[in-house]
């Protein structure tokens, strides 16, 4: 998943929930004056998992004195990869609704209804959660086989919480915790988790 982070618009507000993003997501964070980022947040982008960018608006645009310079940015980047996004979203951070209208008309042109626009990226995985539990996703239960068959996997219960919140298919579960723990602990680990996912699709 990839976030563009109108940062003068949201500031560090608008990075919660950055720390519970994994390898396959990407932020791009966007300023022109130097940023204000408290030192909670900080560490959160430190801890994450995600590929952070920075993206400074060019000192050109600055001394032009364009209305909106770094949202016209922002809109281009994301224009230039919507076609290639798939089923991907992507999301703006911004409470400034003046990027709706340019968001609809990107998405009519590539026929694509996945480029949203949230106030945070904790908003997004809000968002996300809901979609796994409409499909069969219990994170109760998920949260309990910590206590119990996962117990000896405490430690690596954010990593593991997140592979099955953000995977599509239990194919997708089985082969990223195969990548992150060894046979035997696949084994036990896929074992616990079957009937967490089982309505998930296989593919």
């Amino acid at each position: 998943m990839r976030f563009f982070v109108d940062f003068e618009n949201v500031g560090s507000t608008g990075l919660m929930g950055i720390e519970s993003l994994t390898e396959n997501d990407c932020v791009r964070i966007y300023y022109s004056n130097d940023p204000n980022v408290d030192m909670y947040t900080v560490v959160n982008m430190v801890h994450s998992a995600a590929k952070i960018q920075f993206i400074k608006l060019p000192d050109s645009l600055k001394k032009m004195n364009l209305p909106n310079a770094l949202d016209i940015v922002l809109l281009t980047d994301i224009s230039r990869i919507a076609a290639s996004l798939g089923k991907a979203p992507a999301v703006v951070i911004s409470n400034d609704k003046g990027y709706d209208p340019v968001i609809s008309e990107i998405s009519s042109t590539n026929k694509t209804n996945n480029i949203l626009r949230l106030d945070s990226i904790r908003s997004m995985l809000c968002v996300k959660d809901q979609q796994n539990e409409s499909i069969g996703v219990d994170h109760n239960a998920l949260k309990l086989l910590f206590d119990g068959s996962l117990k000896k996997y405490a430690a690596d219960k954010n990593k593991i919480f997140d592979i099955v919140k953000t995977s599509k298919t239990r194919s997708e579960i089985n082969n990223r915790i195969n990548s992150s723990f060894d046979s035997e602990g696949t084994k036990e680990i896929m074992g616990a988790l079957k009937p967490i996912i089982k309505t998930l699709p296989g593919q």
